[in-house]
């Protein structure tokens, strides 16, 4: 199957790809063009406008195996890496796998380590238990952990809710399930093996991506710089503005 992708811009390959329950919109939508950078990114299946067959099982090994095949369509041999969230994810199962392929990596507001279920994706299985009932939003809203970020952080909230936007794959709760019961890797060793320049983004107020978490893969990865900016849930634009910022910087001085 075709995945549905984006390609804009002259210069340097950024691969760039979007949250659990997002598409390409959000990677597109967070950047403004970056001189001399060309950025690519792909709905993966199961998103967006990309299909996934319901035999497939999602999980990070074949989203980016499924990126790596479209940079081979597009002849991109060699690119700088980055993701939001389960982005940030597929970008180190690829550095960690293909290392040949990576020049550089940009994580923003990762979600994952090495351990499956992580807690702060608990409200995601929550989300997709409820897509299937009749009354599946107003039935997800009721839930305690959704009240509870509702009441601290509105945005939060209102963001989860788009997991129950029609436009939604019909193998989203699927997708859901399989992805956060994965991993990008197994070992936090691994990372180590990073030899790559690596910027790491995060910001507190954010319970599906912790701070912490970005500072433990920073601490794990010796050329590493980490970066904390506004949470997008209280100040969107400053959040993107800062985002955009500190990648165009570390771009320029690769």
């Amino acid at each position: 199957m075709l995945n549905n992708y984006v390609q804009k811009g002259v210069g340097i390959p950024f691969v760039f790809q979007h949250g659990l329950g997002a598409n390409l919109k959000q990677a597109e939508g967070l950047f403004e063009p970056i001189q001399n950078v060309e950025l690519i990114s792909m709905d993966c299946p199961g998103h967006g406008s990309s299909p996934i067959d319901e035999s497939t099982d999602p999980s990070f090994n074949y989203y980016a195996n499924q990126l790596l095949s479209l940079l081979n369509d597009l002849k991109v041999e060699e690119a700088i890496f980055g993701g939001i969230s389960m982005g940030s994810g597929i970008a180190l199962n690829i550095a960690l796998r293909f290392p040949e392929r990576v020049k550089a990596l940009v994580l923003v507001r990762p979600a994952w380590v090495n351990k499956s279920k992580p807690e702060n994706l608990n409200i995601l299985l929550e989300a997709a238990k409820n897509i299937r009932k009749p009354n599946a939003e107003w039935e997800f809203t009721e839930a305690p952990n959704f009240g509870s970020i509702e009441t601290s952080l509105p945005l939060a909230a209102q963001s989860l809710l788009g997991l129950f936007d029609p436009s939604q794959s019909p193998e989203l709760p699927r997708v859901l399930e399989k992805m956060v019961e994965d991993r990008p890797f197994e070992d936090v060793a691994q990372l180590q093996k990073i030899n790559k320049p690596c910027l790491i983004i995060g910001n507190d107020n954010d319970p599906l991506h912790p701070f912490e978490m970005a500072e433990y893969i920073h601490q794990n990865i010796a050329e590493s710089r980490l970066s904390k900016v506004a949470s997008r849930y209280l100040d969107e634009a400053e959040h993107a503005k800062s985002v955009n910022q500190l990648v165009s910087t570390f771009i320029a001085e690769l």
